[in-house]
């Protein structure tokens, strides 16, 4: 009998370059838009080049999806990640920025993708102008802001809009927006930092050329290669050489796909990504496999994360792409939820162990009252830090309206774990 598979594949994304001209000249507003859909008339978006290039990466998703679930992989979803929004939004256009992203919003739903990240601000007009309304006009869009090392405004800005969004989605609408280092490169296949490589790199060439990543949720395969490990001296052996070939027949369909369809693949993003389930998928809980650790946060936690990331990082025959470290998520890890709920872990734990692995800081529950000097200050280390060691870090928090520090929160969804909110 086929062991069972350890993980599963959570995210195939593919990118592509949006540019102004894709749009059709004379776009509808809104409530024109809804009408002509009541109308089934699309006629207007079907002719456009941006309704070709998302159809096409739509056909890439849909191809990649049903080879990887014939061979046994369980796909838990597809997605589109665009160059960065800036160069096909304006913001001294609000009107037409807002019908280009009710136009974007119209053909994600016509070509059934419900996950799409719109590349990152890269200015200060555009973080202030943009990304909350980003964020607000559809519910299959993500986007981040790209804050350097030191830049004081651009981190402000960012901060400013973590407050706003807060109030959307029922507490959740952070959970599609994020402050992302310049360090973070294109082809990262997850959400929201996920982008295509800018426009302004393809030397004018306007035709469609469709790349696409892999991502994981494999906590249970942690667990099962750390478990095998036991102990950091093995991690560099056992665990690398388990992971590797594990994810080898994986590559190896995902380079037959690319092949055949000539597509470009553009790696696996290898990190470690918990999963909800009751058995085993918490990524914390799975390096507390090892014999030097009591506790994760407690002594032993960097020196694992180190190995394991450097172990991640150079998976022979592997094609890397993406963070390809650790990935932290407060509320998507039963065990992290647990020791943030007992006060054993702490934002400044995870800051210190994203200088050894990554991703930043993901998802960490914060008080609605947080100050935006608070939050600045936050996503000015999570920048200093990717800068310092050159490393892809992001910043996700999520201020929760009605909560003080320390209190529980009540999210209301089935891919979230309730937790005490941090201190900042």
């Amino acid at each position: 009998m086929k062991p069972p598979l350890l993980f599963r594949v959570r995210t195939v994304t593919a990118f592509l370059s949006l540019q102004p001209q894709d749009f059709p000249v004379s776009l509808p507003s809104q409530s024109q838009q809804q009408q002509q859909q009541q109308q089934d008339d699309n006629n207007l978006l079907s002719s456009s080049k941006a309704a070709e290039k998302i159809s096409q990466a739509s056909a890439l998703l849909e191809t990649l999806q049903t080879e990887l679930t014939q061979a046994g992989y369980e796909v838990q979803t597809v997605r589109i990640a665009t160059n960065p929004f800036g160069e096909w939004l304006s913001h001294d256009d609000m009107e037409t920025a807002k019908a280009r992203l009710c136009c974007l919003n119209q053909l994600l739903d016509i070509n059934g993708i419900a996950f799409c990240a719109v590349g990152p601000a890269q200015s200060i007009a555009e973080i202030e102008s943009l990304c909350a309304v980003i964020v607000e006009t559809s519910p299959y869009v993500s986007c981040s802001a790209t804050v350097a090392a030191g830049d004081v405004v651009a981190a402000r800005a960012a901060a400013h809009c973590m407050r706003h969004i807060a109030g959307m989605a029922n507490g959740l609408g952070n959970f599609r927006f994020c402050a992302a280092a310049a360090t973070c490169p294109p082809g990262i296949p997850f959400f929201p930092v996920a982008k295509a490589a800018s426009c302004h790199d393809t030397d004018g060439d306007d035709s469609i050329q469709l790349g696409f990543a892999i991502g994981l949720e494999n906590g249970p395969l942690a667990h099962h290669w750390l478990s095998q490990a036991g102990s950091i001296a093995n991690v560099p052996t056992v665990f690398k050489e388990g992971m590797a070939s594990t994810l080898s027949p994986l590559q190896d369909l995902c380079l037959q796909v690319a092949d055949i369809n000539e597509y470009s693949y553009l790696g696996m993003d290898t990190s470690l990504n918990p999963s909800l389930d009751a058995d085993n998928g918490s990524v914390a809980a799975a390096i507390e496999c090892l014999s030097e650790l009591d506790q994760f946060g407690g002594p032993g936690t960097i020196a694992a994360a180190a190995a394991i990331t450097t172990a991640l990082q150079s998976l022979p025959d592997i094609q890397l792409v993406g963070y390809c470290g650790l990935m932290l998520p407060v509320c998507e890890d039963h065990r992290l939820a647990a020791l943030a709920t007992s006060a054993d872990i702490k934002i400044a734990d995870l800051l210190s162990i994203s200088s050894v692995c990554g991703v930043g800081i993901d998802t960490v529950p914060l008080a609605g009252d947080v100050s935006e000097d608070r939050l600045t200050a936050l996503i000015l280390d999570v920048a200093g830090l990717a800068a310092r060691w050159n490393k892809p870090l992001s910043c996700r928090v999520l201020p929760f309206e009605g909560k003080q520090v320390g209190q529980m929160t009540d999210f209301d969804s089935p891919y979230m774990v309730n937790t005490r909110t941090f201190a900042l």
